[in-house]
């Protein structure tokens, strides 16, 4: 079952988004974590100065830790949407699949029709 989950097909993702998931977010994680380490290596906290310096880099890490939950969220919520669309989408076709076997009066083929099309709108015209 889980072969059949790997090879579901991906949701496309706009150019924008991949370009910030992949690009933009690393680069901020990795500048947000290392401008946070370089602050809080060489601590002395003497003064109200130092003391401001702790919380500059305690906040870089915080947002670096930040960007990276944003980023593994991003990734487990789409891969599990895509695992959905895959589990529904076999449920639609073993569903159609026995509805073509079974004999089913016109008169209700007509009826189902009308209802999807006024559920699903005609997606041709885009």
């Amino acid at each position: 079952m889980n072969d059949e989950m790997a090879r579901a097909p991906r949701l496309p993702e706009p150019k924008r988004e991949r370009y910030f998931y992949g690009l933009f977010l690393p680069i901020g994680v990795i500048a947000n974590l290392a401008l946070g380490v370089l602050i809080l290596v060489g601590l002395n906290p003497g003064s109200w100065a130092a003391w401001l310096q702790i919380a500059t880099g305690a906040l870089c890490c915080m947002i670096a830790g930040w960007l990276a939950a944003a980023a593994w969220s991003k990734f487990y919520w789409h891969r599990s949407m895509s695992r959905q669309v895959a589990t529904w989408r076999r449920i639609a076709d073993a569903f159609f699949t026995w509805v073509e076997a079974a004999p089913v009066p016109p008169e209700s083929l007509r009826s189902l029709k009308s209802s999807l099309e006024e559920v699903v709108p005609n997606t041709e015209a885009r």
